[in-house]
């Protein structure tokens, strides 16, 4: 039974959810991301614990207990000045830091530091600490990529089947099997772990929104992505964050963008655009209770 079936859509539906990313990294990225999943076009998004405005985020989740929240886990912090430590490694000497006391900036120095004992242990206290203070957490997920690779993918997936969450990861085709190189064995043990249990995966995602599109073009190319989706489930995740001097100050690189999504994703126009094609939307709340249900 593929994951449509499972989750009682017809097996050529074409269901998507409309994602937030980095949740809890600003206190402009939680005004954007509680917008958009109450009034506007997000269906749900997920959080940085280790990051400085997390427990914002809670407090508004326990105020809106509708908003559709996981843990976007991480083993990095990718900001210049902004930077955040891990949440067991708070004034520790760990694997996690870099020099300056910040977890590390990019994927390749996680992957070159970070022991896979030590990052086991942060992932899952990210998750104990999310649901410790509260949060209603309906999913895990990857920021930058990191617990992907397949140094770090068997924990993330443990730690799925451990809690019950439903997880960000594709079912790969035989091309991108290819593509994974010598990481190829890892990523099938673990789709064959979660075959087994019968846990929900993704067919498809669409991941390349941020700094890949100019602001001025997003609208027209979010819309291009809905009227093409292909059948599945699929996982369109997006950055929004409030605009503002701190923002622009945080990540001058991208604030455009962020501030760009913001102002669309706060509008419901783009999920009335994509109901208008045929396209039913959800997001990992109702997938956790029907994959619990099933259990």
């Amino acid at each position: 039974m593929n994951t449509l079936e499972q989750l009682g859509y017809a097996p050529d539906d074409r269901v998507l959810i409309i994602h937030v990313d980095d949740v809890g990294f600003s206190h402009a990225s939680n005004v954007a991301a509680f917008e958009g999943m109450t009034r506007g076009s997000l269906t749900c998004g997920s959080a940085l614990v280790p990051a400085p405005w997390f427990m914002e985020t809670v407090a508004l989740q326990k105020q809106h207990p509708e908003a559709d929240l996981g843990v976007h886990m991480t083993l990095t912090a990718e900001y210049e000045t902004f930077r955040w430590p891990a949440v067991t490694g708070h004034g520790a000497a760990t694997s996690l830091h870099a020099p300056d006391g910040g977890m590390w900036r990019d994927v390749a120095s996680v992957v070159a530091h970070v022991s896979q004992e030590e990052g086991r242990a942060e992932l899952r206290a990210q998750i104990e600490h999310a649901i410790a203070m509260g949060l209603d957490v309906t999913h895990l997920d990857t920021h930058m990529g990191t617990v992907i690779h397949p140094k770090f993918l068997p924990p993330y997936i443990d730690l799925a089947i451990e809690f019950k969450l439903p997880v960000f990861f594709i079912r790969p085709s035989e091309r991108r099997i290819g593509a994974l190189g010598e990481g190829a064995r890892v990523y099938i043990e673990q789709r064959a772990k979660l075959d087994a249990l019968g846990w929900p995966v993704l067919d498809n995602a669409i991941t390349e929104t941020l700094s890949q599109i100019a602001p001025d073009d997003k609208d027209r190319r979010f819309r291009e992505f809905f009227a093409t989706l292909r059948p599945g489930l699929t996982h369109f995740l997006c950055h929004p964050a409030k605009g503002g001097e701190e923002l622009d100050a945080m990540t001058p690189t991208d604030c455009a963008h962020r501030a760009r999504e913001y102002e669309l994703m706060r509008s419901p126009a783009l999920r009335e655009y994509a109901e208008s094609q045929g396209i039913k939307l959800t997001g990992y709340r109702e997938i956790r209770d029907r994959l619990r249900a099933s259990l």
